[in-house]
């Protein structure tokens, strides 16, 4: 039985902390409660937004609309081949919990992705990745509910049309489709990846310690921990900015101006480390008014308790100008901006 509340703060829903309202809620605690959702007058005539962790959000202002926060539970075995196994996972799961309970059950490949904030069914629409890994490289395929025509439908890996924090579901299947469950084929063979400047550097400390993938999770977690803020502490969302990509020309053009200047090459294109631009225009450490830029992180903006959000969109504006003023990039936001 669905419960639609209305004009509910949404201050405890998303990372950021931002106290803005919602004109209808609803908590979706299994299919069947979307499908009578789907039914309702508040569904139907109003915009709506998705709820998991509130990781990746900025409400900009009170929402007009109904906010759906998927609560449906449950990781099951759904079968495995010679050297894998493949798990169902309910969108509502906590996607940390899910990582460790796979290192648990020595079912390897996510363990680089651990302490990322956040519920299951997000990651496949973020496409989310850190230290090397992607969540695409391990994913099987997605379950979610048309919310146009009520029917249930699966996307494969090609169909979920992954690329850098981004899928079908920012596309195509925007405002679409609510994810229920999302499948992962996981190795039961440990092969780690710590290639990653970050990894490598933290695991080069104890070099006598062959390290597991319980080790290597214990390890990311600890990297994070120093360098991003908890959002109990302050509210943030992570990065939030998307690191710019460009062609070798402009790339050129850039170094002969900053030597310095970090990249990574992929496919005959750039990776610009969006902290690093956003700390040559000074903003590292920056405040402004009740919100400002991290100061152990320049891609991360923070809440200092009562920050509107429109004072952190407008901050986040000022940063775009500064940088496109200064490198001629315009740097795309990783978070979504709720209007």
């Amino acid at each position: 039985m669905i419960n639609i509340l209305e004009n509910i703060s949404l201050k405890r829903y998303n990372t950021f902390g931002i106290d803005a309202k919602a004109r209808y809620f609803v908590k979706v605690h299994s299919i069947d409660d979307i499908f009578d959702l789907l039914q309702t007058k508040q569904f139907q005539e109003n915009r709506r937004i998705i709820l998991g962790g509130g990781s990746n959000l900025l409400f900009r202002s009170d929402f007009q609309g109904l906010v759906i926060l998927v609560e449906i539970k449950g990781v099951h075995f759904e079968g495995s081949t010679k050297s894998n196994t493949i798990l169902k996972v309910a969108s509502g799961e906590n996607w940390t919990d899910f990582v460790e309970l796979c290192v648990k059950n020595r079912l390897y490949g996510l363990e680089n992705l651990v302490s990322i904030p956040g519920k299951v069914g997000a990651a496949p629409v973020q496409n989310i990745g850190a230290y090397g890994v992607e969540q695409k490289d391990y994913l099987h395929k997605v379950e979610y509910i048309d919310s146009t025509t009520g029917n249930i439908e699966v996307v494969d890996k090609d169909e979920c049309k992954f690329e850098y924090r981004s899928s079908v579901f920012k596309g195509n299947l925007e405002g679409k489709a609510i994810i229920t469950n999302v499948y992962y084929e996981l190795s039961r063979e440990w092969k780690p990846n710590i290639n990653y400047k970050d990894i490598k550097q933290e695991l080069d400390k104890f070099s006598f310690v062959k390290p597991d993938a319980e080790y290597v999770l214990n390890t990311v977690k600890r990297i994070r921990k120093r360098k991003l803020p908890d959002p109990l502490d302050i509210g943030n969302a992570g990065s939030f900015f998307k690191n710019p990509v460009v062609d070798e020309s402009q790339f050129l053009t850039l170094k002969e101006k900053y030597p310095d200047i970090p990249y990574f090459l992929s496919n005959d294109k750039y990776k610009i480390p969006a902290a690093y631009l956003i700390e040559k225009c000074g903003w590292k450490g920056r405040s402004v008014g009740n919100c400002g830029v991290y100061d152990k992180h320049s891609l991360i903006l923070v809440n200092y308790g009562n920050a509107s959000g429109e004072e952190i969109y407008q901050l986040s504006e000022n940063i775009r100008q500064s940088v496109q003023e200064q490198f001629g990039i315009l740097l795309e936001r990783e978070v979504i901006v709720v209007e």
